[in-house]
């Protein structure tokens, strides 16, 4: 007799459903609680800032500060459990699930070993931050700051992994209503902890910390409950707990360290443009850096497009359906650069009032528009990236865009910016104009290896195979 490989019969909640598949509406379905997932991300770390502020200049420089290293830090083990959502995500279409709780426990191994050097790093603050040689007043702010986040960090890891699973089998809406949760929680604490209300200690930048430490988990436990209760209902872990297998693990670093690699260096490209701008002066560091907080609100929206992109392309590519998973690229892509290009027009429309919601200063509005105008350029662009990125992702092909990801950051960004910002003494305009350069090249790039195809025979999972004539 012969064989022939089956895909699933019975699409679950996560899986892909429609007739042909990988329909714009399938997209939309995973995107929009990914989009509102991430934004909640961004919101945590800016509700610490904005509470610390009434403490002072000193200790909201410092929480800003000592909140980016730590992301930046944390970004790497982030990236590299983006590997869970790619084999559970491939294991659902190819119909192999019980396999998908496995991925999930092996993952949170890796969370566990990689918080005990951060833990480290946590412990060695003070050392670690002397190093950035930062303003003696905010040194002592940021080191408190920067050791708690750091001593929960492994919690943080602990969401990242469960996280995965739930996205891998399509579902977005629990990540997003358990994120929002927390913020709600990490409010609530940051508002007793840092004032000291309702007799509560007067805590103050510690306060902030310990509040997100908290929250991140009440976020991690809880996610590891659902993980557990779903996989044992959907037939995805018919172990409650899987040992830690050091093959499996180094399958699982094989693929996810490519990501971590290049989220970690792309954010360090932007670290040291950044530093760049910095010595240009206060009017130009601030338009910078107020630039930047607005891009996050289209960036984030943009990467849940992606997060959806990946589920998708995974979940059909196991199944052997390659027409589908080019279709929900292509929807992603379109949704994406739709969504991402009106926000490039609200920027260029709203240029003038959106500085200074941030900073009334005319300088800064002046050299701030400059800036936003390149960045409604920059969004098209960027949206290209974020989802193409997304899709190889979904294939396993996770080597080749951290490689042209740090090639243009650090070899054309970061070159051309000092070119332009330092050289021809154009300023931060000249460094942003740098930024086009990057994210144009980036984007042909990873649309010159999407369009050749090769991602499509990059399956990392078995499909399973079956006699023909038994279902």
């Amino acid at each position: 007799m012969s064989q022939v490989i089956t895909s699933p019969q019975v699409p679950s909640a996560g899986q892909p459903t429609g007739e042909g598949g990988g329909s714009m509406r399938e997209v939309v379905r995973i995107a929009l609680p990914a989009i509102v997932t991430q934004l909640s991300v961004t919101l945590m770390w800016i509700a610490d800032t904005f509470f610390v502020g009434r403490l002072g200049s000193a200790e909201q420089g410092a929480v800003g500060f000592a909140g980016a290293v730590v992301w930046t830090l944390c970004s790497f083990v982030a990236g590299t459990l983006t590997a869970v959502q790619i084999f559970v995500a491939q294991h659902v279409g190819a119909g192999s699930g019980r396999q998908a709780g496995g991925v999930t426990w092996q993952g949170i191994a890796v969370a566990g070993m990689a918080a005990i050097p951060v833990f480290a790093i946590g412990l060695a603050g003070e050392s670690f931050l002397s190093a950035f040689h930062i303003h003696p007043a905010l040194f002592p702010h940021a080191v408190t700051y920067f050791r708690i986040r750091l001593l929960g960090a492994g919690a943080n890891f602990l969401t990242f992994a469960c996280d995965g699973y739930l996205r891998g089998i399509g579902d977005t809406r629990t990540p997003m209503l358990i994120t929002l949760a927390a913020n709600i929680v990490n409010i609530v604490l940051d508002y007793l902890l840092i004032f000291g209300h309702a007799g509560f200690p007067r805590m103050g930048v510690a306060g902030a910390a310990w509040a997100t430490v908290a929250s991140s988990a009440l976020q991690g436990l809880v996610m590891l409950v659902i993980f557990i209760r779903r996989g044992r209902r959907e037939g995805h872990l018919p172990e409650r707990v899987v040992k830690p297998a050091a093959r499996e693990i180094v399958r699982l670093l094989r693929v996810g360290t490519p990501v971590g690699m290049q989220w970690v260096l792309d954010m360090g490209s932007w670290t040291a443009f950044t530093t760049l701008v910095a010595g240009l002066g206060e009017v130009q560091a601030a338009a910078n850096q107020v630039a930047i907080s607005i891009l996050h609100v289209s960036f984030m929206p943009g990467y849940g497009i992606s997060i959806a992109a990946t589920t998708l392309v995974g979940q059909y590519l196991g199944a052997g359906n390659p027409k589908a998973a080019i279709r929900s690229a292509h929807h992603a892509l379109q949704l994406a650069v739709v969504f991402m290009g009106v926000m490039g027009a609200g920027f260029l429309v709203g240029r003038g009032a959106l500085i200074r919601s941030f900073n009334p200063d005319p300088a800064v509005i002046a050299v701030g528009g400059q800036l936003l105008v390149i960045a409604a350029v920059f969004q098209v662009f960027d949206a290209v990236n974020l989802v193409l990125s997304g899709v190889l992702r979904g294939a396993g092909d996770t080597r080749f865009p951290m490689l042209v990801t740090i090639v243009m950051a650090w070899f054309v960004f970061l070159p051309a910016a000092w070119f332009m910002t330092i050289h021809l003494g154009w300023g931060v305009v000249g460094g942003w104009v740098a930024v086009i350069f990057w994210a144009a090249g980036l984007a042909l790039l990873l649309g010159w290896r999407f369009q050749r195809r090769k991602w499509l025979g990059m399956l990392l999972v078995e499909r399973p195979v079956a006699t023909a004539g038994i279902e």
